[in-house]
């Protein structure tokens, strides 16, 4: 593995979205050989050094955010490296919080279900309500959706925060039929905070929705679900 991927794997701090000043760690990072990612050894070694080195330097973290390009959960180490990441928050960063962002999270596999609980903010997308938008934003099969909402309905999370990013244009998941749907996915999942966003302007196809929907939605998720609602 190169120093440069060995220095992608840890990032930070720096003032992240929603999350504060946030320590950044990518441990699904490409390596020189195809197909392999860094240990969990090499990734907790790094992990811990950045840690420790701030903590004795009295900076203040707010997240540790595992997160990457490629799905973290996708690892095939995950579990270890949530678990020896729970360690060293708890020890040097008491009260940051540590948080998985995943964007296409590997819930059909048990040690990552598992690994889920190492951390206080789990963060899993989510936002769509039917197979055909699903793979019309993400390219993804429309079998993935159903096993993506089975599993997410069975995880028992009582922290899980789900997010979803919503748009019109080439693709639109703010319809009335969509959000419909995907809220009673929702109230499956039943996720304690939910976290929605629109982008700020105009993209490959896709545009922000009204302020007026933006809002619609936000109360709809309060009044059918009666989970937290997050703007970012």
């Amino acid at each position: 593995m190169t120093i440069a991927t060995l220095l992608d794997v840890v990032r930070g701090p720096e003032e992240v979205p929603t999350f504060g000043k946030s320590l950044s760690l990518e441990p699904a990072q490409p390596t020189t050989r195809p197909d392999r990612f860094p240990t969990q050894a090499v990734i907790v070694t790094a992990a811990a050094r950045r840690i420790i080195e701030l903590s004795k330097a009295g900076e203040r973290l707010e997240s540790i955010v595992v997160h990457g390009r490629i799905d973290p959960t996708l690892h095939p180490e995950f579990r270890e490296i949530s678990e020896n990441l729970r360690e060293l928050s708890a020890k040097w960063f008491p009260k940051a919080q540590l948080t998985l962002y995943s964007e296409q999270p590997s819930l059909e596999n048990a040690q990552v279900r598992h690994a889920l609980f190492a951390y206080d903010r789990p963060v899993l997308r989510l936002e769509a309500g039917t197979q055909k938008t699903f793979t019309a934003l993400s390219g993804r099969p429309g079998a993935e959706f159903k096993a993506l909402v089975e599993d997410m309905g069975k995880l028992e999370l009582r922290n899980l925060v789900v997010r979803a990013n919503f748009v019109r244009g080439g693709v639109d998941n703010s319809t009335e039929s969509e959000v419909r749907a995907w809220l009673r996915y929702l109230g499956v999942i039943k996720p304690a905070v939910v976290q929605i966003s629109t982008p700020e302007k105009a993209a490959d196809g896709l545009k922000p929705i009204t302020k007026t929907r933006f809002g619609q939605i936000a109360e709809m998720i309060g009044e059918k679900i009666g989970a937290q609602v997050e703007v970012i």
